[in-house]
């Protein structure tokens, strides 16, 4: 039996380019053949959108995490962060002053509470409801001078794939039905249903099965990516992504 698609049938105007292709993919039955396709092409798509300066900043803000060190420093959040929230959506120059007001200290202070208390939730068990651990951690992030729930989930994205995926603009409006905002309900309204999309990708693993597990995070850069792809007009690539009932592994093996 298919899956039932993760958008509804009602019509909505999208305000960002490339929108409506990762909404089609969401109307598609789930596939991961289909889905680690288009991931595949996210670092080309970075480099289309911001070069190869988007792409070092992303491979810089991925590898915090490989790090002993479970928090982000000022620096880290001006030069990394920042930069590259600003480069894969738009740039808000007017918070740039209130993100420098911050203390070296209160950033770290701040990141090292939110990122270990999803780790402590998850491993403890101590929330009954991850919306209520995703709220909190998000919470302790926004109460640095200019970050709000996109940037916080910029950070926790990369600390807790699992739990989080980044609030890109085209995700909002690929997966919420009113319109593109930045609060926490709506930031928990998408990550829910990350949450959703991830299940039923994992539910196609079987024993042997060599395909990923899929996070929340990487449901985001699947998204952005098919946007990314209608934006720039890779339309081959993207009408053989996105073709129906289409076995992709099969497809390659014929050839």
């Amino acid at each position: 039996m298919p899956k039932r698609n993760h958008r509804a049938t009602t019509t909505k105007k999208y305000t960002r380019p490339g929108v409506e292709a990762a909404a089609h993919l969401l109307s598609l039955p789930l596939s991961t053949s289909r889905w680690n396709a288009a991931l595949k092409s996210y670092e080309d798509m970075l480099h289309k959108k911001g070069g190869a300066a988007l792409v070092q900043l992303d491979s810089k803000l991925h590898t915090l995490a490989n790090s002993n060190d479970r928090w982000v420093t000022k620096d880290q959040l001006l030069s990394v962060v920042i930069p590259w929230k600003f480069g894969k959506g738009k740039p808000r120059n007017a918070l740039k002053p209130l993100l420098q007001s911050n203390s070296d200290e209160s950033v770290v202070d701040c990141s090292k509470r939110a990122i270990e208390l999803v780790t402590a939730g998850v491993t403890d068990d101590t929330y009954a409801e991850e919306k209520d651990l995703v709220k909190d951690s998000i919470d302790e992030l926004c109460n640095l001078r200019g970050v709000g729930p996109a940037t916080a989930s910029a950070i926790l994205s990369v600390y807790h794939p699992n739990q989080f995926v980044f609030m890109d603009d085209e995700v909002i409006e690929a997966l919420y039905e009113g319109k593109r905002g930045y609060t926490l309900k709506i930031y928990e309204v998408v990550n829910e249903r990350c949450g959703e999309i991830c299940k039923e990708l994992n539910s196609q693993v079987t024993d042997g099965d060599t395909n990923k597990v899929w996070t929340r995070c990487e449901v985001g850069k699947v998204l952005w990516t098919v946007a990314a792809m209608k934006a720039f007009g890779q339309d081959k690539l993207l009408n053989s992504l996105l073709e129906e009932d289409t076995d992709l592994n099969a497809k390659r093996r014929k050839k």
